[in-house]
């Protein structure tokens, strides 16, 4: 315990001398703006995450938040990250609060990039991981209601944020934090990712912290039970705003859709690596950063992904009446499609989206879905190590987005995990390179 305090001063005694040394620093031109707004459910309705659940939450371990930041250049061009303490992002929910972000602020869809944590201990969405649960029609009016209220909701953390620009300093740079685990057989040996991206906002002379954005590869599935929590991401953002007063902080989850925190299971775990990932953020802004100067770019595209195979109405028929309740459920609600005339998409429109923020800075990746791991490291080594950030669980979490080597290996994140996401069937081979080709037109 003595050795964390000391560290602890230790890191706020260079995070104050870092940020003094930033007042010498010439103007870059940039504004910042922050907000931050409790999502918690107002009443107790069902939570998402887990297929198995079988009741409504029943307390909080903290509250869950919509946090934003909106960042502009010297050209008045603005982009606007929303960090959502959510198991999913609904792509309804994208598309409202889209609408009205660009009537209110001239937003383009390339400028709003929607990120969530993907903890399994939020509430359940509407149309996002939700048809798994065995919910009653009155459970599913609550959701519904809910989805209604955290649309206001979100759309008030853009209003914030965008309102609160002032003139800045912005700088990033890496880090590393190492609790994640390959979970795939034979666990805990395949790639992992440990980079913690770290985007530090200060205000114009340099002398207050006002805002952070960092990242991590790693399932939010420490905890399962009952509660409201943002578990590990949860904890670590607020660790950072405790010990940084004013400041907001804003997590994004990368590329950890096979990676899981081991052990698990107990709140004092969940806290223990929040507190490790901030401390790996306190490190980094307590270092030497690079100063964003320049424009920011941003651009996106949606791409059709194609599915292996279509089920028949007559497999349809047969798989509504399995004894498996996800396989039920998922060919009762493709044949209310199919009987109302509306015949199953062979493809998903799949989200994508490039930010460039500074010249010569960071090229920022965003991939919808639970992507795996091995996205990001080959991203990271064809677009440039140290200067590559990729996110996954942004934009639209429709499934998991398997590489070629785990579509082909199989498994929960290669295939059995579409019922519950209810899709067709796993996605059709070729998924990555078209996905990475993407990336790179829109990256140029």
């Amino acid at each position: 315990m003595k050795n964390s305090l000391l560290r602890l001063f230790v890191l706020s005694f260079l995070c104050l001398s870092a940020i003094s040394t930033q007042a010498a620093e010439g103007q870059t031109g940039w504004k910042a703006g922050f907000s931050r707004i409790v999502i918690t459910p107002e009443k107790p309705i069902w939570m998402s995450g887990y297929g198995g659940r079988t009741h409504a939450a029943e307390g909080k371990i903290h509250d869950l938040f919509a946090r934003a930041t909106a960042l502009q250049d010297a050209s008045g061009h603005r982009v606007v990250m929303v960090a959502l303490d959510l198991v999913g992002v609904p792509k309804g929910m994208v598309d409202r609060v889209s609408t009205a972000a660009k009537a209110k602020h001239k937003l383009e869809r390339a400028d709003l990039m929607f990120c969530c944590s993907h903890t399994h201990c939020g509430p359940a969405l509407d149309q996002s991981l939700t048809h798994m649960l065995d919910m009653k029609e009155e459970d599913w009016k609550q959701v519904i209601e809910y989805q209604k209220w955290l649309d206001a909701r979100v759309t008030d953390a853009i209003n914030a944020a965008v309102a609160d620009l002032q003139p800045a300093r912005i700088a990033t740079s890496i880090g590393k934090c190492g609790f994640a685990s390959n979970r795939r057989p034979p666990i805990g040996t395949g790639p992992i990712d440990h980079e913690v991206p770290v985007l530090r906002v200060l205000s114009e002379d340099g002398s207050k912290l006002r805002g952070l954005v960092f990242g991590y590869a790693c399932h939010n599935t420490v905890l399962g039970f009952y509660q409201w929590c943002g578990d590990y991401a949860g904890f670590a953002q607020l660790y950072l705003e405790e010990r940084h007063p004013g400041t907001t902080a804003l997590f994004f989850s990368g590329c950890g859709a096979d990676q899981n925190p081991l052990p698990r299971r107990k709140v004092e775990l969940a806290e223990q690596y929040g507190r490790m990932l901030a401390l790996s953020v306190d490190e980094v802004i307590a270092s030497e950063m690079s100063p964003v100067s320049g424009a920011v770019q941003s651009r996106f595209r949606e791409i059709d992904l194609e599915f292996s195979s279509i089920p028949s109405r007559e497999e349809l028929v047969q798989t509504a009446k399995s004894s498996d309740r996800f396989q039920r459920t998922r060919a009762q609600l493709f044949l209310k499609d199919v009987e109302a005339g509306k015949p199953l998409s062979p493809t998903y429109a799949y989200p994508i989206q490039v930010w460039k923020l500074g010249t010569g800075g960071v090229t920022w990746v965003t991939l919808g879905g639970e992507v795996v791991v091995d996205y990001s490291l080959r991203l990271k080594k064809e677009l440039g190590a140290g200067k590559t950030w990729v996110t996954g669980y942004a934009n639209d979490v429709m499934a998991y987005i398997p590489s070629e080597r785990v579509l082909t290996e199989g498994g929960y994140e290669g295939d059995s995990s579409m019922i519950v996401y209810m899709q067709p069937s796993k996605w059709k081979a070729g998924l990555e390179d078209r996905i990475i080709q993407t990336v790179h037109e829109l990256a140029k």
